[in-house]
């Protein structure tokens, strides 16, 4: 008998059975869906957030993040203090982030995958996933640019933003 969670379908694997044949199903609950939905029972944020096997961040309706898991501010290489209320552009080190007018108010802004790709759910409320995005990273130590897979859904006024994939060219 095979068996699947009755949330998201994944293969939870098979179990023998006496009684069913091996095209039967039964029902479980992943691990990921497991911790979905206790976080909707009322488990706190920045715990939901761990949870998350991905660098994750909340964007609030300015493009300001609210909160943020350990994964992405190793991916940042920065403390929780230096990514939450800052602008997204900021945080990532957007090499458009330092011109004038600042995260989102730049010319090179409105072309920004990973700004219209939050924006867009934060207005509509649908969710995108897998959508390939780049970054080109301006810091103290240099220039980098990542080419990302993100993802984006709106839970309670904020839009999860997570980087699914990654890969970074070497510093410029």
């Amino acid at each position: 008998m095979k068996v699947k969670c009755y949330v998201c379908g994944l293969h939870l694997g098979n179990k023998p059975s006496d009684v069913f044949g091996d095209d039967a199903v039964s029902h479980g609950l992943c691990e990921s869906c497991g911790h979905h939905l206790i976080a909707q029972l009322g488990m706190p944020l920045p715990e939901y957030l761990e949870g998350i096997p991905a660098p994750v961040v909340t964007v609030n309706p300015e493009g300001a993040i609210g909160t943020a898991n350990q994964k992405a501010c190793q991916f940042f290489g920065k403390f929780p203090e230096r990514v939450c209320g800052f602008k997204g552009g900021e945080v990532f080190e957007c090499e458009n982030a330092r011109l004038p007018g600042g995260c989102g108010q730049t010319v090179h802004c409105s072309g920004c995958t990973i700004r219209k790709t939050v924006m867009d759910t934060m207005q509509t409320g649908m969710p995108h996933h897998g959508v390939p995005a780049y970054l080109n990273q301006h810091s103290e130590s240099g220039s980098r640019s990542f080419d990302l897979i993100i993802s984006t859904e709106k839970k309670g006024g904020v839009v999860f933003l997570k980087v699914e994939e990654l890969n970074a060219a070497a510093p410029c």
